[in-house]
């Protein structure tokens, strides 16, 4: 088989965000199995973020953990349908492994502004879950708006309205933790605007070069 043919052959595969999905998944089986995804215990003990455990104690680990635990099946189920909606978009965008960053990255500034949050209002609650890395991948969809050659097909006032409905959907529900969908969206844009340009002054920087 020649380049050519390996070339047409070749379907790509966003196998880092079906990795990220079955990582939740999985944990998810092993929360029910061992005290159900709802009980907070369970939770705790999976490494749900409880902001008074990182500060006190130094559990630190738990800004981490807490991002692959979800809360029932209706939780999960959202995040992971968002996640397969949006997450293959950008990691075509960006490849496989700024993605994972850009996931990562996005869900652990989502949930310290949520600790923020939570130690300026005096408020506690233990949180879990994918949504801040989610509306971390979301805002990539504004440099897709603002990009020549993809602003057709994500048009910029499509994007805002489609980000600006996620935000606010949380305001009135206390169970979603509008801190952290914010700190996410806006970690996230950061980075992704960071790695946007880095990526294109290597373009930039071999097309001179060559």
């Amino acid at each position: 088989m020649n380049t050519e043919q390996k070339i047409i052959n070749y379907k790509w595969i966003p196998f880092t965000t079906y990795a990220i999905v079955g990582v939740n998944v999985i944990v998810f089986l092993l929360e029910e199995m061992f005290g159900g995804s709802e009980n907070l215990q369970t939770s705790i003990n999976f490494g749900a973020l409880y902001t008074p455990y990182v500060i006190f104690y130094g559990q630190v680990y738990r800004i981490f953990t807490s991002m692959f635990l979800h809360f029932g099946v209706e939780h999960i189920g959202a995040n992971m349908i968002s996640l397969c909606a949006i997450g293959p978009y950008v990691e075509h965008y960006f490849g496989h492994f700024l993605f994972l960053v850009l996931y990562i990255f996005s869900g652990l500034i989502g949930n310290m502004a949520s600790m923020f949050f939570e130690w300026n209002s005096g408020i506690f609650n233990v949180s879990a879950g994918a949504s801040g890395a989610i509306f971390g991948l979301l805002s990539v969809f504004i440099l897709f708006a603002m990009n020549p050659k993809l602003r057709r097909v994500f048009p910029i006032h499509r994007v805002i309205l489609s980000i600006f409905l996620s935000l606010v959907a949380g305001l009135n529900d206390p169970s979603i933790d509008f801190a952290a969908h914010f700190g996410g969206l806006l970690g996230g844009l950061i980075l992704a605007f960071i790695m946007q340009e880095i990526l294109r002054f290597g373009i930039r920087r071999e097309k001179v070069s060559s």
